[in-house]
């Protein structure tokens, strides 16, 4: 059964609500059968957007299951009521993208599917699985690899884009390690594009600009490698006066350490409506050896000591020694609907530059936290820079269509303000807009999955030299260019 819900009705959707003629719809599409739920319908619910910032209204929502009631739905769409569909596995999209108006919505987030070959250390698994749920059943095996930090968010998504864990300093993108994608095509056929098949140029585009240019994506086989049971995880909570010099001490030792493929870096710089103080916290992870991981975490925190007074939030032995699934879930689960946007950008290094333009974004925030109209109960700003090095940014840039490889792309800087509001929109617009003044000198190329709905040289910044060659991939696997949107590959001229 295909599940169909309606969110209005206009000149051209009055028929959608007639039960008799939806009957007779229903038998060009295999015989399914249509149920109508109208708005009021408390299943609508689920259905609620996770942004209202982005408020894209689809002329309804299909929830799909399984891959027949997939091409159904593509026929549907294309056949009867003569939409383009939007495609949404998490909806996690920071534009919105995954949700769009005047389109059949396709929700993925039931292909459910994860099965794990144990001999050959591979995994077959559906796009509606979120990273919990995957890391999960891979865990199981002592086994993983690559994909995303936060677990509420599907691989439906996100593979097309990217994705990058702590492991990706040893094995790369998630992107690097799928050997296989199954993708529904505009006319209707599915095929398994791979690296040896006759849609080698597919699956060479999909990965890295395959969010719903060329199809649908299905599922992915994907390599997995042999975790540790054990991995050593700490943190350090720094001044975030002095988060300047730092910075600079951290990428330093991050060019200089001969374990820049062991170790991963992340910062966090935060501040909530509730703790109302700007706070700067460096999170450590090491790939090996459990002492080895502790004795490089503490040359660094010498290397700190320099700095204000750093803290560390662990001096237990047995603490710090954590699986990969309990460090993947202390990452906050959830898909809660708020208002929120997000920009990110990569960059060459910590500079002095970046770290003085990070600060001043960042000290913006409590101002207008005191700005606030009304009381908000999550308003939370937050800038976090994540380390890309290691095997993700030396891979060659023709491997796939992914381009953000080399030295520019040593570090992601994303900024992320959170809120509930809708009073507060205004006021909350001044982060954005200091964020938009400066976002250039941090650098020009933009990470897929962070896509940023007001950029305008978008097909230089997400695929440089690439796109060209993406437009021909797109002429030949969907001529028609059924499969668009505001920042979806275009048709060559």
């Amino acid at each position: 059964m295909i599940e169909v819900i309606h969110l209005k009705e206009n000149e051209n959707e009055k028929n959608l609500n007639n039960n008799e003629i939806i009957k007779n719809d229903s038998n060009n599409i295999n015989n399914s059968n249509l149920t109508i739920i109208n708005e009021n319908n408390s299943n609508v619910s689920y259905y609620n957007f996770l942004n209202p910032l982005f408020k894209n209204t689809p002329i309804c929502y299909i929830k799909i299951e399984n891959v027949k009631q997939l091409k159904e739905s593509l026929n549907y769409a294309i056949n009867i009521v003569k939409k383009r569909v939007s495609i949404r596995s998490g909806g996690h999209s920071c534009c919105n993208f995954s949700i769009l108006n005047d389109t059949v919505n396709l929700d993925m987030s039931g292909l459910k599917d994860c099965i794990v070959d144990v001999e050959n250390k591979i995994v077959k698994v559906q796009c509606g699985v979120t990273f919990l749920e995957y890391y999960k059943e891979t865990s199981k095996y002592l086994l993983g690899g690559p994909g995303g930090s936060c677990p509420s968010v599907c691989l439906g998504g996100l593979s097309l884009g990217g994705g990058s864990n702590p492991l990706s300093i040893k094995h790369g993108y998630l992107l690097d390690n799928i050997l296989e994608i199954t993708i529904l095509l505009e006319n209707g056929k599915l095929v398994k594009a791979n690296s040896s098949n006759q849609y080698s140029d597919l699956f060479w585009a999909l990965r890295g600009a395959g969010h719903c240019s060329f199809g649908i994506a299905l599922d992915f086989k994907i390599q997995l490698y042999d975790i540790q049971p054990y991995y050593y995880h700490n943190s350090i909570e720094l001044s975030f006066d002095s988060m300047i010099e730092s910075n600079e001490i951290i990428d330093e030792y991050m060019k200089t350490t001969k374990s820049k493929n062991n170790v991963y870096i992340g910062l966090d710089y935060r501040i909530t409506i509730k703790s109302k103080r700007l706070t700067n916290i460096l999170i450590f992870f090491y790939i090996g050896d459990l002492k080895d991981g502790e004795n490089e975490f503490n040359k660094l925190f010498q290397l700190l000591m320099k700095t204000s007074s750093p803290r560390v939030a662990e001096m237990n032995s047995e603490k710090v020694k954590k699986t990969f699934l309990e460090i993947v879930e202390r990452v906050p689960y959830s898909n809660k609907t708020r208002r929120s946007f997000t920009k990110c950008r990569f960059s060459k290094d910590l500079n002095k530059k970046n770290s003085m333009l990070l600060k001043e974004i960042m000290e913006l925030a409590p101002i207008i936290i005191n700005k606030m109209i009304v009381p908000d109960a999550i308003a939370n700003f937050s800038s976090t820079i994540y380390y890309h090095g290691g095997i993700q940014n030396q891979l060659p840039k023709d491997n796939c269509s992914f381009i953000h490889r080399g030295d520019d792309c040593t570090w992601s800087y994303t900024f992320i303000c959170l809120y509930t509001k809708e009073e507060n929109d205004q006021i909350f617009k001044e982060w954005k807009t200091k964020i938009n003044s400066f976002l250039n000198f941090f650098g020009n190329q933009i990470y897929q999955n962070y896509p940023d709905d007001e950029c305008t040289n978008w097909q230089s910044s997400y695929y440089g030299d690439h796109y060209p060659k993406l437009q021909q991939i797109k002429k030949k696997y969907d001529p028609k260019n059924y499969f668009k949107y505001q920042q979806s590959i275009e048709l060559p001229k």
